[in-house]
């Protein structure tokens, strides 16, 4: 039985014919509902999507873990899943998590998606998500542009982490992050990254100054080269053994911090910088 209810081994089943769709989705159904390990309501919420099986009640067993379900990851495989096969029927919970849901991972996620579809219920969504947007944004005094920049970091947006500094400027303080923000703007920008720096970081039009010290980066992303502004990089304690050839299209580097690295070579255009 213990193998039965194995989400991977039902899907087996299902494909040499060793049980029926049904039994399969009542298998799943059960386990998504009753069981303690995450894990395997994971697996079957995936495995439920591969069916391809679309019926009403199915729906409901999504859309609740969707609105009500006290993990993550749960609720970001709901929200995938309704919005690829169920927008229809799931407009108004995939509204309430926009609105509601306090997961940047969540939000980003359904923000991606949302960009990559075009139908007249996607475009409702997405001025729905641009409220949420505009929300966070009134929070921390930003304009709502540069909020995606911080759910693709994963920024606790339910924590009370925002903090006056030098009493006109605003100070986000969470987990890995640090900025100054000025006029709605993020000037200033302190990561520790768990992995490579999002290519949204090019949202962040008005930034001056990023610290990426100690974070084993080995390259940068192109998007990079669209921080007109950014006047000073920190790139010191990384493991990069080149320059990346995106600091050349930086317009208003004055200086970048290459200490520690493994570089053992310079291009020419850095010897134009006054700071190295």
């Amino acid at each position: 039985m213990k193998d039965t209810l194995n989400p991977n081994s039902i899907y087996q089943k299902i494909i040499k014919n060793k049980i029926t769709k049904s039994e399969a989705i009542e298998f799943l159904i059960s386990i998504i509902e009753k069981s303690d390990d995450t894990s395997l309501r994971l697996e079957s919420l995936n495995v439920l999507n591969k069916l391809n099986v679309k019926n009403q009640a199915i729906f409901k067993i999504i859309e609740s873990c969707l609105i009500s379900d006290e993990y993550e990851d749960i609720r970001i495989i709901s929200a995938e899943i309704i919005l690829s096969n169920y927008l229809e029927v799931g407009l108004k919970s995939l509204e309430w998590a926009i609105l509601n849901d306090n997961s940047s991972k969540l939000l980003n996620l359904l923000g991606c998606m949302l960009k990559n579809r075009q139908s007249y219920l996607s475009e409702a969504l997405n001025q729905i998500y641009f409220q949420r947007l505009e929300q966070i944004a009134l929070k921390y005094n930003l304009i709502p542009e540069e909020v995606p920049f911080l759910l693709d970091l994963g920024l606790n947006i339910n924590n009370n982490n925002l903090f006056y500094w030098e009493s006109v400027n605003k100070l986000i303080y969470d987990e890995n992050i640090v900025c100054i923000i000025k006029d709605k703007h993020i000037l200033e920008l302190s990561l520790s990254l768990r992995n490579q720096l999002p290519s949204s970081i090019s949202l962040l039009k008005n930034l001056k100054y990023l610290n990426l010290s100690c974070n084993y980066l080995t390259n940068l992303p192109n998007s990079l080269s669209e921080l007109s502004r950014l006047e000073n990089i920190d790139l010191s304690w990384n493991n990069f053994s080149t320059v990346p050839d995106v600091l050349s299209a930086l317009k208003s580097i004055e200086k970048i911090n290459f200490r520690n690295n493994n570089i053992q070579k310079l291009p020419n255009w850095l010897s134009l910088l006054d700071k190295i």
